[in-house]
Formats: C-alpha cells, structure tokens, sequence
C-alpha cells in the first residue's frame, strides 16, 4: 500500500474525531469518534511494528521511510486527538480515550537514529500517571 494511501486514511481517521453529528439515532458523531480512535491507535501499532521489524532485520535507520507513511507530527496529532476525546461527556466515548491512549503508550515506538521524534514528550511521567 502506498504511504499516500496510508496517509489519506490516517487523515480522514484524524478528521473523524471532529464529528460530532446528531440525528433522529442520537448522536452518531460518538460512534464516528470510537471507531477513529480504535483505528487510529491500530494503524499506527501496525506501523511501528511492521518498521521495527523491517529496521531489525535490515539493521538501518528506517526514520525516512517510517515519516513517509507516518510523519512525526501526525502520530502527535493522533495522541492529542485521544486526549481530547478522554474529555468528552460520553462515558463510552471517554473510555475508548483511556483505552486507546493506554495502548499509545504502551506501543514499542521505533528505536534508532532519527526516530525519537516519535516519542512521546514526558512519556515516563504519562506512564507513571495513568498506570497508578
């Protein structure tokens, strides 16, 4: 799959966390909302993985190519759009945001030259603070 595929889907994903539409279902825009973040956090897991593995096995930086499918400012964009839905007025929306944010930072973020730009700033504290 290409990254400019990856990178429209990641997008619409991101832009699913702005729904907040409500029609004669209830508000549908919460459902919208779950489902973003429930592949936001997969999508970006899968990518990690899959360049951990490919950076293990080749033993180079894969920083250039991980940016291509995932730039640094988008994963951010990501881990603030969970947070911001662990706000929300929503029981259900809310616990996805604990859930999804839970596996954000457990994930094994990619280790190498050029990659701490995917770490998450304050990731010890963040840990500390939502594991107690």
């Amino acid at each position: 799959m290409s990254y400019d595929v990856v990178n429209a889907l990641l997008d619409a994903l991101i832009g699913g966390l702005h729904d907040y539409t409500i029609d004669e279902r209830g508000d549908v825009g919460s459902w919208v909302r779950i489902a973003c973040m429930q592949g936001l956090t997969e999508i970006s897991d899968l990518l990690f993985r899959v360049f951990e593995h490919k950076s293990r096995a080749n033993n180079e930086s894969i920083a250039g190519e991980l940016g291509q499918y995932l730039p640094y400012e988008k994963f951010h964009a990501i881990v603030a759009g969970v947070l911001k839905q662990g706000v929300e007025r929503l029981d259900n929306v809310r616990q996805e945001a604990g859930e999804s944010f839970m596996k954000l930072l457990d994930m094994t973020s990619p280790e190498g030259v050029g990659l701490e730009q995917w770490r998450l700033h304050g990731l010890g504290l963040l840990s500390e603070l939502f594991r107690t």
